[in-house]
């Protein structure tokens, strides 16, 4: 069990360092807002500068908890083998997750997407569950011309590595879990909701370092 976001990070840096021999174009790119202590911390160890792609859940009003896929701000989206895209509703959820992205971004970083066009990409999460959002974010950077694209998080179950792998070129996972039941905020003593303000703390920070890729 992490203690916290910040402690994942660090674990997570150790981690990396083993397989990241050159740094030379490679930039991090944290899912807000969880992932976004998690990478700031990363940076911070391994020197590499970082900003966030923004990825939001699909959902459908009625059940705004639970996920059926993900969407960019650029459009680029997936959904559970289970949903059927034709339907009216699922496209409604598709252009809502799609908008709200675009609103995130236009908030987080000004609207302005981080260039990445022949870069090695390390996308950051606190965690993945479904890996709905982490594999559209993978596909998002593909998209956006990334030269490779690895996904690292502090903690994942097992049989998610499969499934994102198809996707990415690399997973680097610190902790894998074996489990039926899963959810990353039991492996965190402190799992609390990320805040806004708290974004801006970190960006802040690794701008006054020049952690920040812009």
């Amino acid at each position: 069990m992490f203690r916290d976001r910040e402690e994942a990070g660090k674990l997570l840096a150790e981690e990396i360092k083993k397989f990241i021999k050159d740094k030379k174009d490679t930039v991090i790119l944290a899912i807000p807002r969880g992932g976004v202590p998690v990478a700031y911390w990363i940076s911070k160890k391994l020197n590499i500068p970082f900003s966030m792609i923004v990825a939001k859940k699909i959902t459908f009003p009625h059940e705004p908890e639970a996920a059926i896929g993900a969407a960019t701000p650029d459009g680029t989206y997936m959904l559970a083998d289970y949903i059927s895209e034709s339907s009216y509703q699922v496209k409604e959820a598709i252009e809502k997750a799609v908008k709200e992205a675009k609103e995130k971004l236009s908030k987080y970083l000004g609207g302005k997407e981080p260039d990445i066009e022949g870069k090695t990409v390390i996308i950051v999460d606190d965690g993945i569950a479904t890996g709905y959002t982490a594999i559209v974010a993978g596909k998002y950077a593909k998209n956006k011309g990334a030269k490779k694209v690895i996904l690292a998080v502090p903690v994942c179950p097992s049989d998610s590595i499969g499934k994102t792998s198809e996707v990415f070129d690399q997973v680097i996972c610190y902790h894998k879990v074996d489990s039926l039941f899963f959810a990353v905020g039991a492996y965190y003593q402190d799992f609390h909701q990320v805040s806004d303000r708290e974004l801006s703390y970190y960006l802040k920070k690794a701008k006054e370092e020049g952690l920040l890729y812009i």
